[in-house]
């Protein structure tokens, strides 16, 4: 009987030839993957210039160049709207009246369908 035989251990194991081989055929597909792209898709490299920019997204909104000085316009703008007399529809006969006067108004009146206060 042979020393090998003896002993009671797991022979299942893979050799390390097994895991060389398939490291270098790992290796030599990732470096040949990219190699192969404008064999696989010439139409695509076509396009392909050195200094080509990525395209934007319609997705994002665009980055504003002062966005503290943009912000106190739009809540200028907001607060005109809220505070001032104005047509929203001059056909119609529709007005805009200030937050608080329509508050006053409409904790005289109430609203169209409830108790009245």
């Amino acid at each position: 009987m042979d020393a090998q035989a003896s002993f009671d251990y797991e022979r299942s194991d893979m050799s390390s030839r097994a895991i060389a081989c398939i490291a270098a055929g790992l290796a030599a597909f990732v470096v040949a993957v990219p190699l192969m792209m404008p064999l696989a898709f010439p139409a695509s490299m076509r396009h392909v210039t050195s200094n080509a920019r990525p395209a934007l997204s319609s997705d994002a909104p665009p980055l504003e160049i002062a966005p503290g000085e943009e912000l106190q316009s739009v809540r200028r703008a907001n607060d005109q709207i809220a505070e001032t007399y104005g047509w929203v529809d001059r056909n119609r006969g529709i007005v805009r009246i200030p937050v608080s006067r329509a508050m006053e108004v409409l904790s005289k009146r109430g609203l169209p369908g409830w108790p009245k206060p």
